[in-house]
Parts: C-alpha cells; structure tokens; sequence
C-alpha cells in the first residue's frame, strides 16, 4: 500500500509556487504515494487540471486570511472575510493557533497522513507544524532577508523548526539567508524542478504580440507585486528615454499582480509606451519570441521565469539575487546587473548601445540543456529519508 503524502500551499494564484508543484505533479515525482493536495485558501485558479492526477482539498472558511494583508482585507469590505483576517491575527499572535489548526484539520482532512509537505514559506509551515503527520518537511521559497515571510510572527515559527524533519531550500543563497536567522543544520538544497518539455511544446504556439524585426522585443514575465520592483523598472525606462535609447527597445509586461495600478500609473505618466497584457495561461510564446528577458526583482529566491527563458535559448538580464547568480553565467548565457536601478539602466544602456552582445548571449545558449534527472533524484531521496 502507499503511504500518504498531504502537500500544504496557502492559494493557488498565478506564481512560481504554483507552476513548479503543477509540473512536480505532471512529472509523477509523488507517484510512489497516495497525494492529496491542501489550499488553506481557495483563491486562484491554477492546479485545476491536476485533479485527475491528485486529490485537491479546501481549506475551511477560517482561512479565507491567510493569503491577505489586514489591508487588503479592509480594502474588500467584506465583514466576514475582516473578521476571519482579524481571528487568524489574534490566534497566531497569542498562540491559539495551535489549537485553532488542530481543530481546522480535523474538518478537512479524512485521514492520517505518513507524509506533509509545507510547501510555502509562511503559514503553511505552521499549520503542518502542528498537524499529526509521521514526517514534515519544508519548501523555503523565499531569499530570506528583509524579505522574511515570518517577520509577524517570528517567536512561532522559531518554536515549530525543531517540529520539522527536514528543510528543502531551493538554492544555496536561499539555504545560506535562512540560517541566518534561524539555527538549522537539516537543510538540503534542491533547485526548482521544471517541466521542459512542456515549456518547449507550449512555446511552439503562435504567439500573441506582434514583435518588431527592428528593435530589441524586451518581455518581463511575473507578478506585479512591490517585491518584483516594476515600478523601479520603469523609473529606469523613463531614464534611458530621457537619452534617447528607449526608443530602441519595445517592453511587453506578462502578469498582474497588486501593484498593478502604481506600474499603469507610472507607465503613462512618463509616456512610456510599455505594453501589458495581463495574465496569460502561456507565456512562453511570447519569451521564445522576444530577445530579452528582464527580471528587475529587488529579491528572488529562484528564478523559475530565467530558467524557463533559457530552456527556450533567450537570455536573461537580472539583478543580482541569491536566485541569478545560481542560474546564470554572468557575460556568457545572460547578464546579472547590480541590484538598483543604476545597475539596470548600466546594464540595458549596455545592450542598447551593443545589440551584437544579445546575439552572442543567444548563441551561447544554443546547446544549454535542462538536467531534469539528478533533481528528481534528489526530491525522491529526501521524501524516503527517515
């Protein structure tokens, strides 16, 4: 018989934690038990399809929060759903939680499980810690730092870490910043699985956007979220269009994201011209037809999107985050700048000014291949281990 393995994520929006546990389920990594998989919160719409593969659960009501800020649940005038944000607040900061999750758990899950994975950063991790499963096990997503999902709740998590098995951080920078605040030494680092093959048929496609045979077609692909540092990006854009450069480059955004409205602003403030096309199911259509990939985040923890870029031979110019600097080769298969806005207006004025340097870049990614096996190797070996 199988042993069961229930997998804990917080919502099932748009996102790296999203598309890399749909492609570890696409590509049976978890074949070898019976999967069950937990959103806390149903919001979003990805996973959908993986429903003849795994069994999807829903968390109850309580964690309609979870995902939000007080902000945002304010900003819905939605009593209910402020009242819940409030209750979830209170309960993790007085420590009721443990037994509010006890009691939530036995609502929604049926049965005992040999195996949990929290595979987000954040809540996930606590409420598995206090679940009854044989064996937990946590996914760090996050470049901890200033960025620390736990920040609210810091005195908690450091009380559920011994709770926890082994830790599954997906770069070395990632494993390096959570030690940092927190004393942990079952670590394993295993990089993102991605789904190659898909992401190479999918871009076979026939592409939305109309690309210009005589300008640099430059995609940024992601969530508009603050952390992504758009709005920084598009401060540098008014800068190169201020010398005259942006002229040469046309900007096509991919996402959305609740920064969305401050990035629109600033775009037709300055006159930019950058152009989004909201979320799409396939953007690696549109990346396979660009020249460029930007990724201007002020932290990443892995980069999936550079990855996937160069899977399809485009290269990549990204600030300099625990994340990049595992993946590229800086000059050789893409471009890693300083982490500011000088670094990436040097960095595009660069390309710019040197087109031939993309050519080259792409060139150098010709024969890059994926290695797919010694990782899924490495996740089967982590969820036998006693």
């Amino acid at each position: 018989m199988k042993p069961n393995l229930l997998i804990v994520v917080d919502e099932r929006k748009m996102g790296g934690v999203s598309i890399l546990l749909e492609d570890m389920i696409e590509l049976n990594i978890f074949s070898d038990y019976n999967t069950d998989i937990l959103v806390l919160h149903n919001n979003g719409t990805r996973l959908e399809q993986l429903e003849d593969k795994v069994n999807i659960i829903y968390g109850s009501k309580y964690f309609d929060g979870v995902d939000i800020t007080i902000k945002e649940a304010f900003k819905s005038k939605k009593i209910s759903l402020i009242f819940r944000k409030c209750l979830l607040v209170f309960e993790m900061k007085t420590g009721l939680i443990k037994k509010r999750i006890k009691k939530e758990r036995k609502k929604t899950l049926i049965k005992h499980y040999d195996i949990e994975l929290a595979f987000k950063d954040g809540f996930t991790a606590i409420f598995t810690a206090f679940g009854d499963s044989n064996k937990k096990i946590h996914w760090l997503h996050y470049e901890y730092g200033e960025n620390n999902p736990n920040n609210k709740y810091n005195k908690l998590f450091k009380e559920v870490i011994p709770k926890f098995d082994n830790f599954v951080a997906v770069s070395e920078g990632v494993k390096q910043a959570f030690t940092e605040f927190y004393t942990v030494n079952n670590i394993t680092v295993i990089p993102n699985i991605v789904n190659a093959n898909k992401i190479i048929t999918k871009a076979k496609e026939k592409p939305q956007i109309v690309y210009s045979e005589d300008k640099i077609n430059v995609v940024l692909v992601g969530r508009i979220h603050q952390v992504k540092a758009y709005t920084r990006f598009l401060e540098v854009v008014s800068l190169l269009k201020k010398e005259g450069l942006s002229s040469k480059l046309v900007i096509n955004v991919i996402g959305d994201g609740p920064d969305m409205n401050n990035v629109l602003e600033l775009n037709e403030r300055y006159e930019l011209g950058v152009k989004f096309w909201g979320k799409m199911d396939n953007p690696y259509k549109e990346i396979k037809n660009s020249d460029l990939l930007v990724l201007p985040s002020k932290y990443e923890a892995f980069g999936l999107v550079v990855l996937e870029s160069m899977i399809l031979h485009v290269p990549a110019l990204a600030t300099k985050t625990a994340a990049t600097e595992s993946i590229i080769e800086n000059g050789v298969n893409g471009i890693i700048v300083e982490n500011s806005a000088e670094g990436l207006f040097d960095g595009l004025k660069n390309l710019i000014i040197h087109p031939e340097k993309i050519v080259d870049l792409k060139k150098n990614l010709d024969n890059y291949e994926y290695d797919i096996e010694n990782i899924i190797v490495k996740i089967k070996q982590v969820l036998k281990e006693n």
